[in-house]
């Protein structure tokens, strides 16, 4: 003789989704003032997050594609592609957008020249352009 038994059926709890990860702004310096814009959605402009001038390295070049940001989390300066380095395998970086720094478009690597008329991989105020 067979016996079968069953067990109760339990509806498995839906899985709520994990949220969206945040990205939380972090300006250099005072907080952030609301900015009139032609738009109906406000923008907010962030004192600190573009440099004021650009920040030098020693690093030659002769195009903004001879420079790149240095290999750390929130780069805040630049080198020549050969001595950017890269960030070790498995490198987990924070989302923050950090004033000062590559992060979010508040600045980006070019060549630059120097007082002295050489050409000098910087930190450039401004985010690039979309091609």
């Amino acid at each position: 003789m067979s016996m079968l038994m069953a067990c109760p059926s339990a509806t498995p709890e839906p899985k709520t989704p994990a949220p969206a990860p945040s990205v939380s702004v972090v300006p250099s310096s005072s907080a952030p003032s609301p900015v009139a814009s032609s738009s109906e959605t406000p923008t907010v402009e962030l004192p600190g997050a573009a440099v004021k001038a650009p920040v030098l390295s020693d690093d030659d070049c002769n195009v903004d594609s001879d420079c790149a940001p240095i290999a750390t989390c929130h780069p805040d300066r630049c080198a020549s592609v050969a001595n950017a380095g890269k960030l070790p395998p498995g490198t987990m970086c924070t989302m923050d957008c950090r004033g000062g720094t590559t992060d979010c478009n508040f600045n980006h690597c070019g060549c630059a020249p120097t007082p002295a008329g050489k050409k000098k991989c910087a930190l450039l105020p401004g985010g690039l352009s979309p091609h």
